[in-house]
This record gives structure tokens, C-alpha cells and sequence, in this order.
């Protein structure tokens, strides 16, 4: 008898982390991304990691740029040379902080995904996130930047 529900919890187990494994491709991706001029997302070399990676973001113009904070960006894999979202674990909580991104003055964010997304198989994959020009009120351009990376 306690073989017998040991071996369905563990079964009951392994179905669970099965399920909380890797995310899955969703809607392709067929927008416009990384066509702000003078605004630049980049991976900081050798921080890609399943659950995590650090980007840096560099404004080279005197406009104005914001975006949102470490938690406020999406993932995308490749597939057969396209783009897709991958689907992320239910609801998130993200606050709303912007952050300023000055002139010339370089800025890392740390960007962890194992709690919406779960850790990402081997693959190529982008984080997508926006930002915004802001010139007064309700006068903005929005605009999406990429950060690409490969996990071996």
C-alpha cells in the first residue's frame, strides 16, 4: 500500500514538473521591432542563462526614452526562421516604475523569466520590450527593442 502511493505521488510529481517545464511557442511575431533609430538593446555577453539574462539598453539621442522596469518584457524563439511569442505561466504582477534611459549613459537590466516562463530549452531566442519617446503629455512614440541570444 505504501509502495503503491509513493509510486503515484511521485508519478502525480514528475506529471507537474512536466507541465512547468519549458514554455511553449504561441502567436507568431510580425510586427515592427529594433527600428527606433539611435536607441540600442543589446545581451550582455555571457549572460544568457536558462532562467535569465542581462541586457544593456544605450540612448545615443537627446530625445527623451523610457521603459519599464526588469519585469516588463516578453520572449520570442525561433523557428523555421520566424519569430514567436512564447506563452507565459498565467497572470503576472508587474508595478509600473519607468525608467529613464539617458543620453550616451549605458544601463543593465537584469531580466529573470523561470517564474513566468519557466527555464528555456537549448534554442535561439530574443527578449522584446518597449519603450517610449516622451515629448509632453500624450505626445509619445512607442517602439520595440530586441536582445537576441542563443542557448547551447
Amino acid at each position: 500500500m505504501k509502495k503503491r502511493f509513493l509510486s503515484l505521488a511521485l508519478l502525480g510529481l514528475l506529471t507537474l514538473t512536466a507541465c512547468r517545464g519549458a514554455p511553449k511557442a504561441g502567436d507568431a511575431f510580425d510586427g515592427a521591432a529594433d527600428d527606433y533609430e539611435g536607441v540600442t538593446m543589446a545581451v550582455v555577453e555571457g549572460t544568457a542563462a536558462p532562467g535569465g539574462v542581462t541586457v544593456e539598453v544605450l540612448n545615443t539621442t537627446e530625445a527623451e526614452i523610457c521603459g519599464g522596469n526588469e519585469h516588463d518584457f516578453g520572449l520570442q524563439m525561433e523557428q523555421d526562421g520566424r519569430w514567436y511569442w512564447l506563452e507565459p505561466r498565467g497572470e503576472s504582477v508587474n508595478t509600473a516604475e519607468a525608467y529613464v534611459f539617458s543620453t550616451d549613459e549605458p544601463r543593465q537590466l537584469s531580466l529573470t523569466w523561470s517564474s513566468g516562463y519557466g527555464d528555456l530549452k537549448p534554442g535561439r531566442y530574443r527578449v522584446a520590450k518597449w519603450f517610449f519617446e516622451y515629448r509632453g503629455p500624450g505626445d509619445t512614440t512607442d517602439f520595440l527593442l530586441t536582445a537576441e541570444f542563443a542557448l547551447e
